[in-house]
């Protein structure tokens, strides 16, 4: 974010598949502050999301070999 020229108020990192409620979220933002979190937080918030809430999308990209190998393992196993 710093290097798109965004200066966060604060950051809080999550664990993994962390679960998130409302109050949760809610300790972390003061009314009227707009949260900003990945996609993948952002589906679990969906449902008592605030209009100035935003998510930014998140895309796995692998190194060809590696893409190339698991695809040839995808394969292997969907002929088993």
């Amino acid at each position: 974010l710093e290097s798109c020229g965004v200066q966060p108020v604060k950051t809080v990192a999550l664990a993994d598949h962390q679960a998130l409620s409302q109050a949760d979220v809610a300790a972390l933002v003061t009314t009227g502050q707009t949260l900003l979190m990945t996609e993948k937080d952002a589906v679990k918030c969906r449902d008592f999301a605030a209009a100035n809430w935003w998510y930014l999308p998140v895309d796995a990209i692998m190194a060809d070999e590696r893409a190339q190998r698991l695809l040839a393992d995808l394969a292997t196993l969907a002929q088993r």
